[in-house]
C-alpha cells in the first residue's frame, strides 16, 4: 500500500509540473521531479538504507529507489530536454544519495562491425528520410532524385549535380547532338538503361542514375572519372587513364563537382536545423 501511494504522490507532482510547463521551463520540471522521488520517505531514511539511481536509457530518464535488494521505479520522463536536464541535475547530489547509470547503446544494439545492428539500421533509416526531405523541398524533381538514387545507390546530391548541369532541370531539353531530357541521355543509352521515353521524368531519372551507378562501378568509385565519362564515354576516360585533356569535359567536371559540393552543404546545413545539433555517427558511440 505504502508503494503504491508514494507512486501516487509522484505521479501527482510529475502531471501538476507537466501540466504547468507553459511557463515552467524543462529544467524547473527536473528539478520538482527529482526532488519528489528523493522526499519519498524523508531525507533520513536516503541516508539508512534506501539509495536513489538516475538511469538514462535510450529514450527516458528514470529515478529507480533502491531499498536493499528491491528497486522500484518511482519516476520516469521521456522529454528529451526535461529527462537530460534531470540526468544533470542528479549529478549535484552526494553519490551515497544518488547515483547515475548511462546505458544507451552496448554492442549488440550497435553492432561489432559496420552495417550490423539495430542502431545502424535506425540511424540509416533516419539519415535518409532527413535526404527525402531535404532533396524533395529543396530541389527540382527533388523526390524523384531521392528515390531513383536509393534505387541504384547513387549519392542524390550527384546526380542533382548532373542534372542541373545537363538541362538546368528541363524536362523537354535536348542537345544539338540529340540527347533528351532531364539527364541529357542519347537515345541509345537511355534504352540500354531501360528508358523508351527520355521525356518522360521518371524514365529519364532512372535511365541517368542506373548510368551513373554503372559508371561509378566502372571506374571503381572514382567520381571525377565517373562525371567525365557520363560526359565523354568511359572509352575516352579509360584511354586516358582519367579525366580527358579536352577543355569541354574538364569544364564539365568543375561544374559539376561545384554543385556537388554545393548540394552536399547544403544537405549539412538542412541536417543540422532538423536535429539541432551535429550528426551522429554509429562510430562516435562505439568505445
Amino acid at each position: 500500500m505504502r508503494s503504491n501511494r508514494v507512486s501516487e504522490s509522484v505521479c501527482r507532482q510529475i502531471a501538476r509540473a507537466r501540466s504547468r510547463k507553459s511557463w515552467i521551463h524543462g529544467r524547473r520540471i527536473a528539478t520538482v521531479t527529482l526532488g519528489a522521488a528523493l522526499s519519498i520517505g524523508g531525507v533520513s531514511e536516503a541516508f539508512q538504507s534506501v539509495h536513489f539511481i538516475v538511469r538514462k536509457d535510450l529514450d527516458s530518464v528514470r529515478v529507480v529507489r533502491q531499498d536493499g535488494l528491491h528497486k522500484e521505479v518511482v519516476a520516469r520522463l521521456g522529454d528529451g530536454f526535461t529527462a537530460n536536464s534531470l540526468f544533470k541535475i542528479s549529478g549535484v547530489f552526494p553519490q551515497r544519495l544518488v547515483s547515475r547509470e548511462l546505458r544507451l547503446f552496448d554492442k549488440g544494439w550497435v553492432g561489432d562491425r559496420a552495417g550490423e545492428g539495430l542502431f545502424r539500421t535506425e540511424l540509416t533509416i533516419v539519415n535518409d528520410h532527413i535526404r527525402g526531405d531535404f532533396f524533395a523541398n529543396a530541389v527540382p524533381f527533388g523526390g524523384l532524385i531521392h528515390a531513383k538514387s536509393a534505387k541504384y545507390d547513387v549519392d542524390p546530391a550527384l546526380v542533382a549535380a548532373v542534372m542541373e548541369t545537363e538541362s538546368r532541370f528541363r524536362s523537354n531539353a535536348r542537345s544539338q547532338v540529340g540527347a533528351q531530357g532531364l539527364m541529357q541521355l542519347m537515345p541509345r543509352t537511355g534504352r540500354w538503361m531501360g528508358a523508351r521515353n527520355l521525356y518522360d521524368p521518371e524514365q529519364n531519372v532512372d535511365a541517368g542514375t542506373r548510368y551513373l551507378s554503372y559508371l561509378s562501378h566502372r571506374f571503381d568509385g572514382d567520381l571525377k572519372n565517373t562525371i567525365a565519362a557520363y560526359n565523354a564515354g568511359e572509352g575516352v576516360v579509360q584511354r586516358y587513364g582519367g579525366v580527358p585533356p579536352y577543355r569541354e569535359t574538364r569544364s564539365y567536371v568543375a561544374r559539376v563537382m561545384s554543385r556537388y559540393l554545393k548540394h552536399q552543404a547544403n544537405l549539412r546545413e538542412f541536417n543540422a536545423t532538423v536535429t539541432a545539433e551535429p550528426p551522429v555517427t554509429a562510430e562516435a558511440l562505439v568505445r
